[in-house]
Order: C-alpha cells, then sequence, then structure tokens
C-alpha cells in the first residue's frame, strides 16, 4: 500500500514541475521521447542508506550518494521516462511517496531538453 502523500504538496510540486517542462519546451524538447530522468532525496545518513538498499525495487537506479556539509546525505537516483505532463505527475507522485515512506526529502527533478 503505498504511504499518503500530502495533495497540496502534490500540487505545489506539479506547479514547480510546470515551470520546467515549460523551459524544456522553450529549448525544443520532444516530451515523447524517453531519455535518463535525474530525482535526489536529502535525508538521515541512516534514512538514505535504507533507501539505497531499495531503491532498484522501486524502479531507479543510483547515480551517487552525497555527503552534504549539514551531515544529512543526498541520493542521486535516475530512471529512463518522457517528460509529459502525465508522466511527470507520476514520477513525482512516486518521490513524493518515497519521501513519506522513508523520512527522506524530495529535492526535485532534472533532465535535458531532448530533441531526437
Amino acid at each position: 500500500m503505498p504511504s499518503p502523500i500530502d495533495q497540496k504538496r502534490v500540487e505545489a510540486e506539479l506547479a514547480a514541475d510546470a515551470d520546467v517542462l515549460r523551459s524544456l519546451n522553450e529549448n525544443g524538447d520532444v516530451p515523447s521521447i524517453a531519455r535518463p530522468v535525474d530525482v535526489r532525496f536529502v535525508g538521515p545518513v541512516k534514512n538514505i542508506g535504507l533507501l539505497e538498499d531499495q531503491i532498484a525495487t522501486l524502479g531507479w537506479n543510483v547515480v551517487q550518494r552525497v555527503n552534504l556539509e549539514d551531515g544529512s546525505e543526498a541520493l542521486d537516483v535516475q530512471r529512463n521516462q518522457t517528460t509529459d505532463r502525465t508522466a511527470i505527475r507520476l514520477l513525482t507522485e512516486a518521490a513524493l511517496q518515497i519521501e513519506a515512506k522513508y523520512g527522506v526529502h524530495y529535492d526535485g527533478w532534472g533532465t535535458v531538453a531532448t530533441k531526437r
């Protein structure tokens, strides 16, 4: 059963996603082309370690784990997908479910404009 996520948070993240999608569009992105999309989670070392151990079962690949100055860690992960609005909404909802389940903070996604 998925962890509950705050719908206000989903809407806030989707508003931020709209800005990224607009920028990609302005740079000639073709949203129907699958490409690597990066996501960052930040949290306590223990939580990030647990997430790192289980992230592959959730459909993500680990890119790197980074020690941060405040003693927390970041886990950068990636999966291949399109950037159409539906796919990005599903990515955002999945990331927020991970956030709730693992006690980490979803810190957004990114990708490059893909034209072919």
